[in-house]
């Protein structure tokens, strides 16, 4: 019994440490962390106290595993995965709200924040949603996007927020669902593009209140898209 209490002290210390790197930003949201052998010899505790600690952090949703990939990051505090799940629970009406003020209240903070590089970086991620030949890959570019808007609003917690309520990825969904012709569909996205693009262009143009319209604006278009699905 000893050893067990020992072993399940040592799993915590590992889930503590990791979660304290993760916050700190050495792991960001996508990183894969280093193997559980590297861990072990890093931390100098056993592997299988390593496998307890990813495993407690997976359960509590800051981490992801994938066999043949590894473990990586997919929210950098309990704050995301905790309210992804209270917002499974909650009305679509509240929901949607709640989104729409994180995108409107992101690009308004962006367009007097963002680096030039942000802003970059944001134009390369609406070219990727335009080139999208295939719906996972418009969904993906898409949910791209609004991360880095989200980012480039200068605020962690509206950015960690706006992870935790799904962002706009339940719209995309079916656009993975085998037997979408996303080629049908991709005429009836063009409102919805230059939404992006016009958010894109005020950030850049550093005008608060025209890239919160415009972002006001592309989720509405995007909660009517996903009403029609529905």
């Amino acid at each position: 019994m000893p050893s067990l209490n020992r072993s399940t002290s040592l799993a915590q210390q590992v889930a503590d440490q990791l979660r304290r790197r993760i916050a700190d930003g050495e792991f960001p949201v996508g990183a894969l962390l280093p193997t559980e052998m590297e861990l072990t010899q890093e931390l100098g505790v056993s592997r299988n106290s390593v496998r307890e600690g990813l495993r407690a952090l997976v359960h509590a949703g800051l981490l992801g595993a994938k066999a043949g990939y590894g473990t990586f990051v997919t929210a950098t505090s309990d704050l995301a995965p905790t309210l992804a799940r209270r917002m499974e629970q909650d009305r679509r009406a509240d929901v949607a709200e709640v989104r729409l003020l994180l995108e409107r209240e992101g690009a308004r903070l962006a367009a007097t924040r963002a680096t030039e590089q942000q802003i970059e970086d944001l134009r390369a991620a609406l070219a990727a949603r335009l080139a999208a030949t295939d719906g996972p890959g418009y969904a993906s570019a898409d949910i791209a996007f609004h991360r880095l808007l989200l980012e480039a609003s200068g605020n962690a917690l509206l950015a960690e927020l706006y992870r935790g309520s799904g962002g706009n990825e339940q719209a995309l969904l079916h656009f993975h669902a085998p037997g979408v012709d996303f080629a049908a569909a991709r005429p009836g996205l063009r409102d919805v593009d230059a939404a992006h693009a016009a958010i894109v262009a005020a950030i850049a143009a550093r005008d608060p209140g025209a890239a919160a319209s415009a972002a006001e604006h592309m989720v509405q278009l995007v909660q009517e898209d996903e009403n029609d699905h529905h």
